[in-house]
């Protein structure tokens, strides 16, 4: 039996401890309970016509604020749920009902929270009600979730240090694996029940099996890529792209006569549509549902040729988001990428080539919004930093050898530090919550408090509509408040994609200062580490989520 190499299981375990510090952030609790409205009734049929009723905006539509209750703080989550709620399995129906991304992570979390409910750790029940009384038994369920999505991000580890020691030698492998592991942008994201960490774990199973068609020049692994890829695609569109990778591993791999190549590399293509159509079967069987919601991403994405042409002339995104994502990695990626360019071996020409195509759906869409959109690519750039650090244990001078190895495990470590940052502040009280508790002990009740829009719990800190009188008064017609009104706005409230925050703060506060109101206070918080503090001043919204600025005005 193959041993675990020492460094791959420190490796493991500190990725693990990173991901897990943390895990319950902005989950429904009982100690929240008391900001929201006390008894909600939500039929089960309601609930089972979600997505029909808020996509066509039905009269009998509940402001989004009701359910703030049993809502996490990341803006996703609730897709997940909110689609295995839309199934009948007992009709044999799977439909979710949602296809802005596939369903291969949908089902795979309602076939857990099956599996953890038979055992009685978590509550499964059709009655919502039950739920907003038992705000820590919601909990339970999205933490399930987001247990699913450490342990896979964990397995991706493993499956990514084994496809690196074929691609880039036993050094390369550690290293490579630490840049993953430790990466905050992959960190951070394994926080939560969401589908961009689990596409990354299929990704290094797709690579894992591409790097053993090299190793052994065997086409069946090739052939288990491509089923593979097709899960990746089921998991997020984007990974459907690696598809085009593996027609150039079989040209390096396999030798087979022209009629006979043409054969296995549409055997490829069959394999990696029967990968995707088995994950997400309804994009067939409801296919004006999946049109519908596909063309709704496109046009909200941006994605068109235009796109790929307005990024290419402001690249500066491109870096600004990675640097963001990644942090000094970054230093490395960019020298990494040109040696393996220079290189040209083999192994080098596959990382780089999957690199090109996991940047094109970036291009395409209008990646530069945010920062987690990178991940598809992380896996590719981790591998071209293990390949220049294996470089470096063969140059012969020691003095040089060992700067170079001292420079690279000093700037993961520095990486390490802002993952730590993250996870740390995300075991601390929310911004939000500290909020709303600010404002429920000093206010009394019946103050009128005002909202831009209807509040929603990613946004906003809960504010008790039974406690307090709020209003809602687009920012627009501000002027037209009531006197004696506090005005609570979020910073995620203005979509912030690139630039410096405080600049942007600044302008709100000036605007909403000019329709009458009294700037009280500003609730912030940051992710800091000793004298270090990340993403305090400029960075890209989804890295906000963890703590967005709140502020806090006064009409007279």
């Amino acid at each position: 039996m193959k041993k675990t190499p020492y460094p791959l299981l420190i490796i493991v375990l500190f990725s693990g401890f990173l991901y897990l510090t943390g895990i319950r952030w902005g989950l429904p609790s009982e100690g929240a309970k008391k900001f929201y409205v006390g008894d909600i009734n939500i039929s089960r049929e309601y609930l089972k016509r979600g997505w029909e009723i808020s996509r066509e905006n039905l009269p009998e539509k509940l402001p989004r604020s009701r359910f703030n209750a049993i809502r996490s703080f990341h803006p996703d989550e609730q897709n997940i749920l909110k689609s295995i709620i839309s199934m009948s399995p007992e009709r044999f129906d799977f439909n979710p009902h949602f296809f802005e991304y596939p369903s291969c992570q949908i089902y795979l979390v309602a076939a857990v929270l099956k599996v953890i409910s038979e055992t009685g750790l978590i509550v499964i029940k059709p009655d919502a009600s039950y739920y907003f009384q038992n705000p820590e038994e919601m909990a339970k369920i999205y933490l399930t979730g987001r247990m699913t999505t450490v342990l896979m991000a964990i397995l991706g580890l493993i499956f990514f240090y084994d496809a690196a020691l074929i691609l880039c030698g036993k050094y390369g492998a550690i290293f490579s694996t630490a840049c993953l592991g430790f990466c905050p942008l992959y960190a951070i994201n394994s926080h939560y029940m969401t589908v961009d960490v689990p596409m990354v774990f299929w990704i290094t199973v797709f690579l894992f099996l591409t790097a053993l068609s090299v190793k052994r020049g065997r086409f069946s692994y090739i052939v288990a890529s491509a089923f593979v890829s097709g899960i990746a695609a089921g998991t997020k569109y984007p990974a459907g792209i690696l598809i085009f990778l593996l027609p150039f591993v079989y040209y390096g791999t396999c030798k087979k006569s022209p009629v006979r190549s043409i054969f296995d590399i549409g055997a490829l293509f069959f394999l990696f549509l029967a990968g995707f159509l088995i994950t997400t079967p309804y994009s067939v069987i409801a296919f004006d549902e999946f049109k519908r919601d596909i063309l709704y991403q496109a046009s909200a994405r941006g994605v068109g040729f235009s796109a790929i042409f307005n990024h290419v002339s402001s690249m500066i995104d491109f870096f600004r988001a990675l640097w963001v994502g990644s942090w000094l990695l970054l230093f490395l990626f960019v020298p990494s990428v040109y040696f393996l360019a220079k290189r040209r071996i083999f192994e080098d020409r596959i990382i780089l080539t999957a690199l090109v195509l996991a940047i094109v759906p970036l291009l395409v869409a209008g990646g530069f919004k945010y920062a987690r959109y990178y991940l598809i690519a992380l896996p590719f750039l981790c591998l071209s930093t293990g390949s220049l650090l294996d470089e470096f244990f063969q140059i012969q001078k020691k003095k040089i050898k060992l700067f170079a190895i001292s420079l690279c495990i000093l700037i993961l470590m520095f990486v390490s530090v802002k993952s730590v940052a993250y996870s740390k502040l995300m075991c601390g009280k929310d911004i939000r919550i500290t909020t709303a508790e600010y404002v429920d002990k000093q206010f009394p009740q019946g103050t009128k408090i005002v909202f831009t829009k209807d509040p929603w719990i990613f946004e906003v800190p809960p504010v008790n509509p039974e406690k307090f009188s709020v209003h809602i008064i687009e920012e627009s017609g501000l002027e037209k408040a009531p006197s004696t009104c506090y005005l609570i706005i979020g910073e995620l409230q203005y979509f912030l994609t690139s630039g410096n925050r405080n600049i942007q703060m600044q302008r709100e506060i000036v605007y909403i200062q000019e329709k009458g109101f009294v700037l009280k206070k500003i609730f912030a918080n940051h992710a800091g580490f000793g004298l270090l503090r990340f993403d305090d001043n400029w960075t890209i919204h989804d890295m906000l989520y963890t703590h967005p600025g709140i502020l806090l005005f006064y009409k007279p």
